[in-house]
């Protein structure tokens, strides 16, 4: 149920008080330490961001993740699904079934614990004698030297989320820092806070 206007524009003054108390003039929140002091050459290339529209009615609950690792995650998807295809039903249960086992108690009344048991990649002879993770590897690098997808700048929003209104964004940017993060909220508002591709 959508609550009417007067409630959504309170709830989401309230977080933006929040927001505005555990960040600086930024106008964004993320649980994401960004300048990490004990890793500073950590990098970000995906983040999850809340901020409030320019009319300030509206949260925007959005996932921003960079170019290339679209792009990776495109390359990786086209060669899982390849690889899965070439693999029987038999084979398919075997490789990807899931076995665990009971971690002994150290001390009565503790909880019971399990624990994942890796079991041995199988080699398929129509992967010429690959694993299956081998073989999407291949297909990955395969894929990105022929036909690398081709992935632009692009704002996609969902009204299905239950806290805000879902945003997903790929964004021009080689890394996700505080600037970057900054600039493409305000490039989401410059197109006027809608779905946008680039051409």
């Amino acid at each position: 149920m959508e609550l009417p206007r007067h409630k959504r524009r309170n709830a989401v003054i309230r977080l933006g008080w929040k927001i505005a108390r555990q960040t600086d003039a930024h106008g964004f929140w993320t649980d994401q330490l960004l300048e990490d002091p004990d890793d500073p050459d950590r990098i970000h290339r995906w983040v999850d961001v809340y901020f409030l529209s320019a009319d300030r009615f509206t949260l925007w609950n959005a996932e921003f993740i960079t170019i290339p690792l679209a792009v990776e995650d495109a390359l990786h998807k086209r060669a899982f699904e390849a690889a899965y295809a070439g693999l029987s039903a038999e084979e398919i249960e075997r490789e990807f079934a899931f076995e665990s086992r009971t971690v002994p108690r150290k001390r009565p009344g503790e909880p019971r614990m399990f624990e994942w048991v890796q079991r041995p990649q199988g080699h398929y002879p129509q992967f010429e004698g690959r694993t299956f993770q081998q073989e999407c590897e291949r297909l990955e690098a395969h894929y990105l030297a022929t036909e690398p997808p081709v992935i632009g700048e692009r704002f996609v929003t969902d009204r299905g989320y239950a806290y805000g209104i879902g945003l997903h964004a790929v964004v021009d940017e080689a890394t996700l820092d505080r600037a970057a993060i900054e600039r493409t909220i305000q490039r989401f508002r410059d197109i006027g806070e809608r779905d946008w591709h680039a051409a």
